[in-house]
């Protein structure tokens, strides 16, 4: 979406790769862009307060994200069912705000000139100059972010199934945190439970990976300490 955005919308600038919200924008920009994932589960303070930031939300088929690889790790699955969960809760509680507009990434590849519809209608200062389904014809991709993405390619509604051919990490997962099963019903990936026959006797693959486990107590204590002084912080600027 990041890619998307600054190939398609004339912002002022953006980092390279991922920078939280709470790393000042440099001097001089006008409209900026940038991402950080995980900021999604830290940023709600700053973000209500901050009347200058508006967020586009990606939410994904969870089967799809803890099926996910990244370049860096190609050996291990990079994220997981509990870390999806704690994102949707934030996103489900901000998606009425005027400045935060949630978009399914099945939606994006689908369709992208509905999502590309959708996003100035909530944030009419873009102004477009070029459209994601042409993406990456003429595209600037960042070295960091075209490794993260595994190079630039055009959309492809194909990839939204993909998750089919790890069923033994789908069957650890569910396993781990079944309320997602209703979860997808509710979001509208399945009609109903009965996309779980695929698992029958399926053997759970449990990975040792440090972002599949809930954090450590006092790790996640002292997350929590330093985010609350960042958002501090970040609230005293404005």
């Amino acid at each position: 979406m990041m890619e998307l955005c600054w190939y398609a919308y004339p912002f002022s600038g953006r980092s390279e790769h991922e920078a939280t919200l709470f790393r000042p924008v440099p001097a001089g920009e006008t409209l900026y862009l940038t991402k950080k994932p995980p900021d999604t589960i830290r940023i709600e303070r700053a973000f209500l307060a901050d009347e200058t930031v508006h967020v586009v939300a990606m939410i994904r088929d969870p089967r799809a994200v803890a099926t996910s690889r990244h370049a860096d790790f190609p050996d291990v699955y990079f994220s997981g069912f509990r870390r999806w969960l704690e994102y949707l809760a934030v996103i489900e509680r901000l998606s009425s705000h005027p400045r935060w507009l949630t978009v399914r990434y099945e939606d994006l590849i689908a369709d992208p000139e509905a999502v590309q519809q959708a996003i100035e209608s909530a944030f009419p200062f873009l102004e477009r100059r070029r459209d994601f389904a042409t993406y990456p014809e003429g595209a600037d991709v960042p070295v960091r972010a075209g490794i993260s993405l595994g190079g630039a390619r055009r959309l492809d509604a194909t990839r939204s199934e993909g998750w089919r051919d790890h069923l033994p990490r789908i069957r650890d997962q569910l396993d781990a945190y079944p309320v997602v099963a209703d979860k997808l019903v509710m979001l509208g990936y399945e009609p109903d439970q009965a996309w779980q026959a695929c698992l029958t006797g399926v053997t759970p693959y449990r990975q040792s990976y440090r972002k599949d486990d809930a954090p450590h107590l006092f790790r996640d204590l002292e997350t929590r300490a330093r985010f609350w002084w960042k958002t501090r912080r970040y609230l005293k600027d404005l």
